[in-house]
């Protein structure tokens, strides 16, 4: 089924298939690169755990770059305590989680509307910043092919 993603340029459309395959083989090439380390960004050597930020930057910058979206968003997720915070990118009404899994009980979030994790961290913000991560690494790395999108 074909969708018009909101934020993409008049008369073209993006499916959400394409998106989540997408997602999904970045998925794979995250975990490969946990040990190979074919791609450095930060904390990339303990993935999935404490690189939800830089994840979700890394699936911004692609989605932006292959599917010209945009309305693609980082959301930070805080607790209450105000030292713990959780990283995911929102496309639309679509949420994208592949860092997920860090958390028991828990699988990779490939575009879905809700989950229970995200209201664990009832706190949302859209992220601004985006200098965690170098954006023209990740397209340079994506062209070059190191990146599988």
């Amino acid at each position: 089924m074909s969708r018009r993603i909101p934020g993409r340029g008049e008369g073209v459309k993006v499916r959400k298939a394409d998106i989540d395959y997408s997602a999904t083989t970045m998925l794979t090439f995250l975990e490969r690169n946990r040990s190979e380390r074919i791609f450095d960004y930060p904390f990339g050597y303990s993935y999935p755990k404490n690189c939800c930020e830089s994840v979700s930057l890394i699936l911004t910058y692609l989605l932006e770059e292959k599917y010209e979206l945009d309305n693609v968003r980082v959301f930070k997720g805080s607790k209450a305590c105000g030292y713990e915070h959780h990283f995911w990118v929102m496309v639309g009404d679509w949420i994208y989680d592949l860092t997920a899994h860090q958390f028991a009980g828990h699988d990779p979030k490939i575009g879905v509307l809700a989950d229970p994790l995200f209201f664990s961290y009832p706190d949302w913000s859209v992220e601004q910043s985006r200098d965690f991560v170098d954006r023209a690494c990740v397209i340079a790395a994506y062209r070059r092919g190191v990146i599988p999108f």
